[in-house]
Protein backbone atom coordinates (compact mmCIF):
# COMPACT_ATOMS: atom_id res chain seq x y z
CA UNK A 1 0.00 0.00 0.00
CA UNK A 2 1.51 3.59 -1.09
CA UNK A 3 -0.10 6.71 0.77
CA UNK A 4 1.37 10.07 0.35
CA UNK A 5 1.88 10.81 4.18
CA UNK A 6 4.34 7.69 4.01
CA UNK A 7 6.80 10.54 1.73
CA UNK A 8 7.85 7.25 -1.12
CA UNK A 9 7.75 4.44 1.96
CA UNK A 10 5.97 1.42 0.71
CA UNK A 11 4.16 -0.58 3.28
CA UNK A 12 2.83 -4.09 3.07
CA UNK A 13 1.48 -6.33 6.11
CA UNK A 14 0.87 -10.17 5.99
CA UNK A 15 -2.09 -11.08 8.48
CA UNK A 16 -2.24 -14.49 9.92
CA UNK A 17 -5.48 -15.42 7.82
CA UNK A 18 -8.35 -13.47 5.86
CA UNK A 19 -11.98 -14.06 7.36
CA UNK A 20 -14.38 -13.98 4.29
CA UNK A 21 -18.11 -12.90 5.14
CA UNK A 22 -20.85 -13.61 2.76
CA UNK A 23 -21.11 -9.56 2.45
CA UNK A 24 -18.67 -9.20 0.61
CA UNK A 25 -16.52 -7.99 3.83
CA UNK A 26 -13.22 -9.35 5.38
CA UNK A 27 -11.94 -9.47 8.51
CA UNK A 28 -8.16 -10.18 9.61
CA UNK A 29 -6.91 -12.57 12.03
CA UNK A 30 -3.50 -12.00 13.91
CA UNK A 31 -2.99 -15.14 16.59
CA UNK A 32 -0.43 -14.22 19.47
CA UNK A 33 0.53 -17.17 21.01
CA UNK A 34 1.88 -15.73 24.76
CA UNK A 35 4.69 -17.76 26.16
CA UNK A 36 4.10 -19.42 29.25
CA UNK A 37 7.34 -18.97 31.19
CA UNK A 38 8.88 -16.70 33.78
CA UNK A 39 12.50 -16.45 34.92
CA UNK A 40 13.05 -18.23 38.11
CA UNK A 41 15.07 -15.31 39.64
CA UNK A 42 15.84 -17.48 42.54
CA UNK A 43 17.22 -20.21 40.52
CA UNK A 44 19.10 -18.05 38.04
CA UNK A 45 20.88 -15.62 40.67
CA UNK A 46 18.93 -12.59 39.21
CA UNK A 47 18.27 -9.52 41.31
CA UNK A 48 14.89 -9.24 42.26
CA UNK A 49 14.02 -12.77 43.80
CA UNK A 50 10.26 -12.25 42.94
CA UNK A 51 9.26 -14.62 39.99
CA UNK A 52 6.17 -13.21 39.00
CA UNK A 53 5.19 -10.44 37.34
CA UNK A 54 2.41 -7.72 37.48
CA UNK A 55 -0.52 -9.18 36.58
CA UNK A 56 1.01 -12.33 35.97
CA UNK A 57 1.08 -15.50 38.69
CA UNK A 58 3.40 -17.53 38.35
CA UNK A 59 2.71 -21.61 39.19
CA UNK A 60 5.05 -23.90 40.99
CA UNK A 61 5.99 -25.57 37.79
CA UNK A 62 9.33 -25.44 36.96
CA UNK A 63 12.40 -26.66 35.01
CA UNK A 64 15.95 -25.32 35.74
CA UNK A 65 15.85 -21.49 35.65
CA UNK A 66 12.26 -21.19 34.02
CA UNK A 67 8.86 -21.35 36.07
CA UNK A 68 5.38 -21.59 34.24
CA UNK A 69 3.13 -18.96 34.33
CA UNK A 70 -0.42 -18.85 34.72
CA UNK A 71 -1.35 -15.95 32.21
CA UNK A 72 -4.54 -14.16 33.05
CA UNK A 73 -6.44 -13.11 29.32
CA UNK A 74 -7.67 -10.07 29.44
CA UNK A 75 -10.57 -8.67 27.13
CA UNK A 76 -7.78 -5.85 25.78
CA UNK A 77 -5.41 -6.31 22.82
CA UNK A 78 -1.66 -5.49 24.21
CA UNK A 79 -0.81 -2.08 22.70
CA UNK A 80 1.87 -2.92 21.05
CA UNK A 81 -0.10 -4.88 18.61
CA UNK A 82 -2.09 -2.07 17.64
CA UNK A 83 -0.55 -0.58 14.88
CA UNK A 84 0.51 -4.34 13.37
CA UNK A 85 -3.26 -4.99 13.37
CA UNK A 86 -4.19 -1.41 12.11
CA UNK A 87 -1.73 -1.56 9.36
CA UNK A 88 -3.04 -5.57 8.42
CA UNK A 89 -6.85 -3.80 8.05
CA UNK A 90 -5.27 -0.78 5.57
CA UNK A 91 -3.54 -3.18 3.65
CA UNK A 92 -6.24 -5.63 3.27
CA UNK A 93 -9.22 -2.99 3.20
CA UNK A 94 -8.21 -1.70 -0.17
CA UNK A 95 -8.86 -4.91 -1.83
CA UNK A 96 -12.41 -4.80 -4.20
CA UNK A 97 -15.78 -5.67 -2.84
CA UNK A 98 -16.27 -8.28 -5.41
CA UNK A 99 -19.77 -7.91 -4.28
CA UNK A 100 -20.30 -4.63 -5.29
CA UNK A 101 -17.22 -2.95 -7.00
CA UNK A 102 -19.23 0.48 -6.87
CA UNK A 103 -18.52 0.43 -2.90
CA UNK A 104 -15.79 3.30 -2.03
CA UNK A 105 -15.71 1.80 1.44
CA UNK A 106 -12.71 -0.06 2.53
CA UNK A 107 -13.59 -3.89 2.74
CA UNK A 108 -11.54 -4.43 5.77
CA UNK A 109 -13.26 -2.53 8.68
CA UNK A 110 -11.98 -4.63 11.60
CA UNK A 111 -9.96 -7.32 12.80
CA UNK A 112 -9.86 -10.33 14.99
CA UNK A 113 -7.08 -11.38 17.24
CA UNK A 114 -6.76 -14.78 19.20
CA UNK A 115 -4.82 -14.63 21.93
CA UNK A 116 -3.91 -18.33 23.09
CA UNK A 117 -2.29 -19.01 26.14
CA UNK A 118 -0.53 -22.61 27.43
CA UNK A 119 -2.64 -23.18 30.44
CA UNK A 120 -5.56 -20.70 30.73
CA UNK A 121 -7.00 -21.48 27.21
CA UNK A 122 -8.07 -18.35 24.35
CA UNK A 123 -9.91 -15.39 23.64
CA UNK A 124 -11.00 -13.75 21.03
CA UNK A 125 -11.10 -10.27 20.15
CA UNK A 126 -12.15 -7.62 17.50
CA UNK A 127 -10.58 -4.21 16.87
CA UNK A 128 -12.80 -2.06 14.80
CA UNK A 129 -10.97 0.15 11.78
CA UNK A 130 -10.04 3.70 13.24
CA UNK A 131 -8.90 5.98 9.97
CA UNK A 132 -7.63 8.75 12.33
CA UNK A 133 -5.26 6.19 13.92
CA UNK A 134 -4.22 4.96 10.77
CA UNK A 135 -3.48 8.55 9.42
CA UNK A 136 -1.48 9.24 12.21
CA UNK A 137 0.09 6.13 12.36
CA UNK A 138 1.12 6.78 9.09
CA UNK A 139 2.70 10.29 9.45
CA UNK A 140 5.11 8.69 12.08
CA UNK A 141 6.36 5.99 9.51
CA UNK A 142 6.88 8.56 7.24
CA UNK A 143 8.43 10.95 10.23
CA UNK A 144 10.57 7.94 10.54
CA UNK A 145 11.84 7.53 6.85
CA UNK A 146 12.79 11.50 6.88
CA UNK A 147 14.27 11.98 9.89
CA UNK A 148 16.77 8.58 10.08
CA UNK A 149 16.32 6.49 6.47
CA UNK A 150 16.64 9.17 4.43
CA UNK A 151 19.30 11.20 6.24
CA UNK A 152 21.26 8.03 7.85
CA UNK A 153 21.31 9.11 10.96
CA UNK A 154 21.14 6.66 13.62
CA UNK A 155 18.11 7.48 15.79
CA UNK A 156 18.74 7.72 19.63
CA UNK A 157 16.43 5.62 22.38
CA UNK A 158 12.63 6.96 22.53
CA UNK A 159 13.63 9.32 19.35
CA UNK A 160 10.00 10.40 19.36
CA UNK A 161 9.19 10.78 22.75
CA UNK A 162 8.40 14.46 23.98
CA UNK A 163 8.12 15.46 28.06
CA UNK A 164 5.04 17.26 26.94
CA UNK A 165 1.68 15.55 27.62
CA UNK A 166 0.06 17.85 24.94
CA UNK A 167 2.61 16.71 22.23
CA UNK A 168 1.25 15.17 19.27
CA UNK A 169 3.44 11.82 19.42
CA UNK A 170 1.80 11.62 23.31
CA UNK A 171 -1.00 11.97 21.76
CA UNK A 172 -0.51 9.26 19.33
CA UNK A 173 0.68 6.53 22.46
CA UNK A 174 -2.67 7.45 24.28
CA UNK A 175 -4.77 6.94 21.26
CA UNK A 176 -2.74 3.90 21.30
CA UNK A 177 -3.96 2.58 24.44
CA UNK A 178 -7.16 4.07 24.50
CA UNK A 179 -7.64 1.52 21.42
CA UNK A 180 -5.93 -1.23 23.23
CA UNK A 181 -9.27 -1.35 25.91
CA UNK A 182 -11.56 -0.25 23.46
CA UNK A 183 -11.72 -3.71 21.72
CA UNK A 184 -14.86 -6.54 22.29
CA UNK A 185 -15.01 -10.48 22.99
CA UNK A 186 -16.02 -12.63 20.55
CA UNK A 187 -15.69 -15.46 22.31
CA UNK A 188 -13.62 -17.45 25.26
CA UNK A 189 -12.33 -21.23 24.51
CA UNK A 190 -11.67 -23.34 27.38
CA UNK A 191 -7.79 -24.41 27.90
CA UNK A 192 -9.48 -28.24 27.51
CA UNK A 193 -11.45 -27.64 23.94
CA UNK A 194 -8.15 -26.59 22.43
CA UNK A 195 -6.39 -28.97 20.14
CA UNK A 196 -2.88 -30.01 21.23
CA UNK A 197 0.07 -31.98 21.09
CA UNK A 198 0.10 -34.89 23.86
CA UNK A 199 2.63 -36.74 25.23
CA UNK A 200 2.02 -40.51 26.64
CA UNK A 201 0.96 -39.14 30.41
CA UNK A 202 -1.77 -37.38 28.62
CA UNK A 203 -1.00 -33.92 28.42
CA UNK A 204 0.18 -31.13 26.38
CA UNK A 205 4.12 -31.07 27.58
CA UNK A 206 5.35 -27.43 28.11
CA UNK A 207 9.24 -27.92 28.13
CA UNK A 208 9.98 -30.20 25.18
CA UNK A 209 12.88 -32.10 26.62
CA UNK A 210 10.30 -33.64 29.10
CA UNK A 211 8.39 -34.90 26.20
Amino acid sequence: NEEPLLRGLKLGASPDGIICHGDGTVEVLEVKNHCPFNINRVRSGLRGGNSRNKGNKSTSLATGNYLIRDFELEARVPPQYIPQLMMEILCVGSSVNLDDQSSQAPVCQSAVMVRQTATRGAILLRLQRDEEFISEMLFWLGEFKSRFVDTGCMPKENFFWSDDPSSRYRKFLDQTKRLSESVTEVATIDNSDIQRQLSEKGRAPLFLDRA
